[in-house]
């Protein structure tokens, strides 16, 4: 077997196993009630993504890479690379954000809800969603093996 190959599959099975433990964690945050535990869920639905994304991208380069390197999918999948390589750091801005204005602003109740953890949380994807439209706009043809 060719060494990409192996490299690929190693890859495949770490992403898997990483994907196996951050529902588990997942899981078990949900029996815990607790606000700050919905931006820590966030996390997890990213890393979720991630994972799902890099084990089907891995998937597809092993086993049919005419698929995975058409010119329509290579715009989407550029887009989804983005969404994913983002997606976690920016989970952490928003935690950030969310803590930064409960300590500056600890005597109003609006930054100590759970509407402004949702506000956090959709600020977070509408802004990685928006970012990342680029790639989805771009014309001409766009050569992702020159990426991996």
């Amino acid at each position: 077997m060719e060494t990409w190959k192996v490299v690929a599959l190693v890859q495949i099975a770490l992403f898997t196993i990483i994907l196996f433990f951050t529902l588990i964690y997942s899981i078990s945050i949900l029996f815990i009630h607790h606000r700050n535990n919905i931006l820590i869920l966030n996390i997890c639905i990213t890393a979720t993504i991630t994972c799902i994304y890099f084990i089907i991208y891995f998937i597809l380069y092993i086993f049919n890479q005419n698929l995975l390197f058409t010119e329509h999918w290579c715009h989407i999948l550029l887009y989804a690379y983005n969404i994913s390589s983002i997606g976690i750091p920016f989970s952490f801005v928003a935690i950030s954000v969310h803590r930064y204005f409960s300590i500056i602003y600890h005597t109003k109740r609006f930054f100590k809800t759970k509407q402004w953890i949702i506000i956090c949380i959709s600020s977070q994807w509408i802004t990685e969603l928006i970012i990342s439209l680029p790639f989805l706009l771009r014309k001409g043809q766009v050569s992702i093996r020159k990426l991996f």
